[in-house]
């Protein structure tokens, strides 16, 4: 019962902080949505900003899971050292990245707490920074180094990697938009596909510019 309490109030509390933001939620709020005792913020998360950071640890865990058939690959194909494998695995780790963002396998709550840190960062910041940010960045500009050969640096991919990163960002936090601008319903498998292919064209054009 108590972990089913604890659960709802996090639950609770990703509808707040997307809908009010950090600042604009309310321990008040949190608790009656989720028909709980007020107190049990304070015994399970010690308040307000412990809920926060409670929230962004759990998105870190969430990602992780839901990406751990993929991850688990990255080492080998960075030993295997062949330039192919790296780039071919760079589009599936952005891929399901993209898919993630767009899709509905996470929650709308989640992704508004996630965006919303990301372009804002709050105190809480290095919870996804170092928990989840920093690596997949690092493992992206070190797959763009192999797959170039060696003619894209280590450090200069993280160059290439911010703006892959903001690219994606941008599909999922204006979707409404982008959705008017392409004439789309929604995001279905077709529209997700034609986001993937630009953004797998960016990745070709990254690799190839700099081999020549």
């Amino acid at each position: 019962m108590r972990k089913d309490s604890k659960a709802k109030l996090l639950y609770s509390a990703f509808t707040e902080f997307a809908k009010n933001g950090f600042m604009g939620a309310t321990t008040r709020d949190i608790a009656e949505r989720a028909n709980i005792n007020i107190s049990s913020i304070l015994y399970y998360f010690g308040g307000k900003r412990g809920m926060y950071a409670a929230a962004l640890e759990n998105i870190v865990e969430t990602v992780k899971h839901m990406s751990a058939d993929v991850f688990s690959r990255y080492q080998i194909v960075i030993d295997s050292g062949k330039p192919d494998e790296a780039r071919a695995f760079l589009k599936e780790l952005v891929q399901r990245f993209l898919l993630l963002l767009c899709g509905e396998n996470i929650s709308k709550d989640m992704k508004t707490v996630f965006l919303s840190e990301y372009s804002k960062p709050t105190e809480d910041f290095n919870i996804l920074y170092d928990g989840l940010i920093a690596p997949v960045h690092k493992m992206m500009a070190t797959l763009l180094s192999q797959a170039s050969e060696g003619k894209i640096d280590i450090k200069d991919g993280y160059l290439y990697t911010f703006p892959l990163f903001a690219q994606m960002f941008v599909f999922a936090s204006r979707k409404e938009s982008i959705c008017n601008f392409m004439e789309w319903q929604d995001y279905g498998e077709i529209e997700k596909q034609k986001l993937l292919k630009y953004m797998i064209n960016q990745i070709d054009f990254q690799i190839d510019s700099n081999k020549q």
